[in-house]
């Protein structure tokens, strides 16, 4: 997760608050949790939802048979909590769909773990948002992904947009940070300029716009090209500093391509050479991607990922051996690898790209595109801008 506002302004986001509550230029835990294997960790909490979206990287519709219980799900969050992992992201499926699901918050929340949901919005309903805002929960995601047209086409539903729209404001009201995430696809890449105004209009604080992941039910088919991916990265930064000399406060991130925050520190080298050195001291904590080190997933029956998105491969399952075992003394080949990614990255660009150690390429997307240690397909960058020209 690349934050480009708090890279162009210097200033606290929605994201830290969440995360570190702290005023610090580079926080504290940031800093510490750079060197650490603990994991800010996805659990896809159930394999229903009541939409089909066409690039559901779980595949997502009917409940399936074996998903973890309420008493199984509890562990796992007792576990977490002694980890002393900073956020656990509850996803699913659609997780408000789970009849425990604000159980399970409180007793995250209980253990002192910050509790984010990704949710599709259309279910909470005001009661719902008041059971959410009661069990503690820190932020709520909705994921809209263009504008009405686009949105309910895009999840299989006709008024899908209205519902999360509703859910948004619901939550809102009942005092939950809330902000929405946008998976860009070359179906609703014009989009992306209203869904922000949209925000900005509503005073919805956060923007995360994630790159597509070719998972589940999405494929490169669907995928932007790399002029695109560079125009549209272009206009973030402009839109950020826009919004940072405004009022407004809503804050943009990018998900999934390490290659964002090079380039918007190339952007902001342009521009201010210390804001510029800034942002690279904060690129170089964040280590670019994280998949098997401080990013973890558990889907819905209880195995373990180096990310969400990596469901075809599995480290070990929680039922067997508890998370912190199989975390934090791996055996699986995977995981070691991954944790020292600089050793093993070798494609052209990738392998000799000078800025490796805070980028690295998005290694899934290495591996869907052919070679797990090879070039990353999404960079946009040139060889001149990573030196290898």
């Amino acid at each position: 997760m690349i934050g480009l506002s708090k890279m162009v302004g210097g200033e606290i986001t929605v994201s830290e608050k969440l995360t570190y509550k702290s005023r610090e230029k580079i926080p504290r835990k940031l800093v510490e949790a750079s060197k650490k294997p603990i994991p800010v960790t996805v659990w896809n909490t159930t394999s229903r939802c009541n939409l089909k979206c066409m690039h559901c990287y779980a595949d997502a519709g009917a409940k399936k048979a074996g998903e973890l219980t309420t008493q199984e799900a509890k562990e796992f969050i007792d576990d977490l909590a002694e980890m002393k992992v900073p956020v656990l992201l509850l996803s699913g499926g659609e997780p408000v769909m789970r009849e425990d699901i604000t159980e399970l918050i409180a007793h995250a929340k209980s253990k002192g773990i910050h509790v984010s949901l990704s949710t599709n919005g259309t279910l909470i309903d005001g009661e719902t948002a008041e059971r959410l805002a009661e069990a503690g929960v820190d932020y709520v995601g909705v994921s809209i992904d263009g504008s009405e047209e686009t949105n309910d086409r895009f999840r299989g539903l006709k008024g899908a947009f209205r519902r999360a729209m509703e859910g948004l404001e619901n939550a809102a009201s009942a005092g939950i940070p809330t902000g929405i995430r946008f998976t860009v696809t070359k179906f609703n890449l014009r989009d992306v300029p209203e869904v922000i105004d949209l925000l900005v209009e509503n005073e919805v604080p956060r923007f995360c716009l994630y790159h597509l992941v070719p998972s589940g039910r999405a494929d490169f088919q669907i995928d932007i090209n790399l002029k695109e991916r560079r125009d549209l990265m272009e206009f973030l930064f402009r839109k950020s500093l826009e919004l940072k000399d405004s009022k407004e406060k809503t804050e943009i991130l990018t998900v999934d391509n390490p290659a964002d925050g090079v380039f918007f520190y190339l952007k902001l080298k342009e521009m201010d050479e210390s804001l510029a050195e800034y942002a690279l001291e904060f690129l170089r904590y964040r280590g670019g991607d994280s998949s098997g080190f401080r990013i973890a997933d558990v889907d819905m029956f209880g195995n373990v990922h180096p990310n969400q998105f990596w469901f075809d491969y599995t480290c070990g399952n929680i039922r067997e051996k508890r998370f912190s075992e199989i975390w934090l003394n791996p055996e699986n080949e995977l995981l070691i690898k991954l944790r020292e990614k600089e050793k093993h990255i070798n494609g052209r660009r990738c392998g000799r790209c000078h800025f490796k150690s805070i980028c690295g390429g998005f290694r899934l997307r290495a591996l869907r595109a052919g070679d797990l240690w090879g070039d990353d397909p999404s960079c946009y960058l040139s060889d001149e801008e990573i030196g290898i020209a």
